[in-house]
Formats: structure tokens, sequence, C-alpha cells
């Protein structure tokens, strides 16, 4: 969601992990009030609840009402959770508003001073160069709701796509065995590279998990699901994506539905690039007795 969101995700994490819901105590050893830590919290279940620092629906960051020394005295207190703050380079600001620069307190077009991951170190890349690259995928039916996009210092671009390995399959990718292309229209003159291994240490891990889940599968349907998952995940694939959300379909009432990738488009500025997600929902068979009531005594 933001630069600094994971790092405040395996910050909250360190915590609860050191103190495992015994907050007096944390309170006790940062040495700082019940009040502060009480709003800290406030912040970290706000976001989680988010998954980031900028809310889900509205898309503007909200900040902890606690003050920074806080944040500093939990982070002292914790040396796992200093840890993850220096590993990412970020400091307890990165927490609170962008008085400096106001437009960064929504998700947005870069170009426009608004701030997106699924645009990484590009603050001069344009709507209109993001929208210009998204009509070229198109055409290389090249999907985009597993990549992100950045803007190179010579104006060339590199699209990331996610994935479990750091280059193409032996098969090609889904565009095709070519990863470097010339650009045309409005970027003539500029190229367009894909770069696999976005996300990669998780996407491996998960890839291999999800192979392994379809070995417990309750049928040959959920099997096929998990394999063409774990091919997504480890190859970019959308392709395989879009095979195992064909076989999600044909899953007919199972006692355990899931569903997982890069689906919902809310938070990219453009609407096409995705963010992670999974689900897993169980039936309750009492309500559902119910409910079937009701639809056979309908008119």
């Amino acid at each position: 969601v933001s630069p600094e969101s994971e790092a405040i995700f395996d910050f909250i994490i360190a915590l609860d992990q050191a103190y495992r819901g015994q907050w007096p105590d944390l309170q006790k050893d940062a040495g700082t009030s019940e009040q502060a830590v009480k709003e800290f919290l406030e912040y970290a279940t706000q976001f989680l609840g988010n998954l980031g620092n900028y809310k889900g629906f509205g898309d503007s960051k909200f900040i902890p009402r606690c003050p920074p020394e806080t944040i500093e005295a939990l982070a002292s207190a914790v040396p796992k959770a200093k840890e993850v703050l220096l590993k990412y380079n970020v400091s307890v600001a990165a927490f609170y508003a962008t008085t400096d620069e106001p437009a960064k307190m929504h998700l947005g077009f870069p170009d426009k001073g608004h701030l997106s991951a699924y645009y990484p170190d590009s603050p001069d890349i344009t709507q209109d160069e993001i929208e210009q690259i998204s009509a070229f995928m198109a055409q290389k039916k090249l999907l985009p709701e597993n990549t992100r996009l950045t803007k190179t210092k010579g104006g060339d671009f590199q699209l990331l796509i996610a994935s479990g390995l750091n280059k193409p399959p032996p098969e090609g990718s889904d565009a095709g065995p070519d990863t470097k292309f010339d650009l045309g229209g409005r970027l003539q003159g500029k190229k367009l590279e894909l770069i696999f291994g976005d996300h990669i240490e998780e996407l491996a891990k998960i890839a291999l998990h999800i192979k392994k889940a379809g070995l417990n599968a309750a049928n040959d349907t959920q099997k096929q699901m998990m394999d063409e998952y774990a091919k997504s995940f480890g190859s970019g694939s959308l392709n395989a994506f879009k095979e195992s959300q064909k076989l999600w379909v044909k899953d007919i009432g199972p006692m355990v539905e899931t569903n997982i990738g890069f689906i919902e488009t809310y938070r990219d500025p453009a609407n096409v690039r995705a963010e992670w997600e999974g689900l897993v929902a169980m039936v309750n068979k009492e309500r559902t007795q119910a409910f079937q009531k009701l639809v056979d005594a309908a008119p």
C-alpha cells in the first residue's frame, strides 16, 4: 500500500510476539502511559484491519493519536521491533502525517503528487504513461493484476511481475518468449522490460504450499484448482490464474471454499493492479437448510 506499510506491519507483529497481549508489561518496560499504549493499539487495529496505513475504502492515510515518542519508547523496549525499522530504513515520522507533502496523505497517481506503491520509485511517471503501458499490455495479452510499473531514470519502463521465479518459465510468459519490447505511439522510442520475481520470497513459499495443499483436496476439481494456483504464483502467469477461477466456479457446493490471489483493484489509481487477498469459508449446515426451505417455499 505504501513504502512504509510492510515495516509497520512487522513492527506491530514484533511487539505482539514479545508480549503476547500483556500490554501493561509493555507499558511498564517502555516507560510510557496506559493511554499512550491504548492509542497505539487502536492504531495497530486500524492498520491490521486495512492491511496498511491507508484506508481500504477512501485511500487516505490515518495516523496514531499517540505522539512519536510513544512509538520510539515501544521500539526501545523490544529490540526486534527496533531492528524492523532499521531493516526497512523507516523512521517513526513515516507513521505520521506528511505535512510538507499533503498530497501524499492520499493514494493516487504519482504525477499528481499522491502516493502509490504500484509505481515504486517513479515520482515522475504520468497517468498518461501508465495508461499507454496498459494499452500495450492489452495488445500483448498480458494482464496487469499481479504487476507493478516503474519508470527508469532514462525514461524507459520496467514491468515488475509477481512470481516465485526470477525469470520467465521455459515456455515463455503470458506475453510469449520476449521480455523486452519497443513502445510506440506517444511512447515512441521508449522500451518496456518484463522483470520477474517481484515478491519472490513470499510467492515461492505460497506456490510450494498451495501445491502441497492440492494433495489434500476434497476432489479432482479442487486439486486442479490448486495446481493452477501454484503455476500462477510460481511463474507469474495470470492465464493460469484464470484457469484456477474457472475451476473455482465448477467446484459446486464445497464444505470448505477458498480463493486466493491478486483480485481486487480498488487501491490502484488506474484500477487495474490488484491487492493480494485470500478467503476461507465454511458451510453452516443448519443455516443453509433454513435458507433452502425459504427457497423451496418461494412462489
